[in-house]
């Protein structure tokens, strides 16, 4: 059902975003036109519901993205200080993660995190497992433990 209502909260948004008109008529006239796409795009079968991710639960998408910019910003001052360190300590490393019980937005959330990450780059997604490109090995180890994994499924309400 949320299926159904969400997209036509959103699309309304959007129209009043964009149109700038609020008087009666206008409002009437966006919102049958918003609830009339949203019917004749469900009879169509044309919504994806797997890319429309109304699952996830905002908040903790909030609190994912603060992680994430705390990780990037860390992983941004390690790659820096092996950049000017004088000896380059860097040891690349390439290894399959297993990204198993994750549906497909949970893998694509996942291998951009890694990618976005300095340091760190996604190659592949296959099946269930991600193949990783790292700086160091001791990079892998969080990705090998599953701390960002964790955090991705925990923001998804679906089982």
């Amino acid at each position: 059902m949320k299926f159904l209502f969400s997209p036509i909260v959103f699309l309304c948004l959007f129209w009043l975003a964009l149109s700038g008109h609020y008087t009666t008529l206008l409002l009437v006239l966006g919102a049958a036109c918003c609830i009339w796409i949203q019917l004749v795009s469900r009879r169509m079968d044309i919504i994806d519901h797997e890319g429309y991710p109304i699952h996830l639960v905002p908040w903790r998408i909030v609190l994912y993205w603060i992680w994430l910019i705390k990780e990037i910003i860390v992983s941004t001052w390690v790659v820096i200080r092996m950049i000017l360190s004088p000896r380059m300590n860097i040891s690349p490393k390439v290894k399959r993660i297993s990204a198993q019980e994750m549906n497909e937005m949970e893998k694509t959330i996942y291998a951009n995190s890694i990618t976005l990450t300095p340091g760190t780059l996604t190659l592949e997604v296959e099946n269930d497992e991600l193949e990783i490109h790292t700086l160091r090995s001791d990079m892998l180890e969080s990705l090998e433990r599953g701390d960002m994994a964790k955090r991705i499924r925990v923001m998804d309400t679906k089982p």
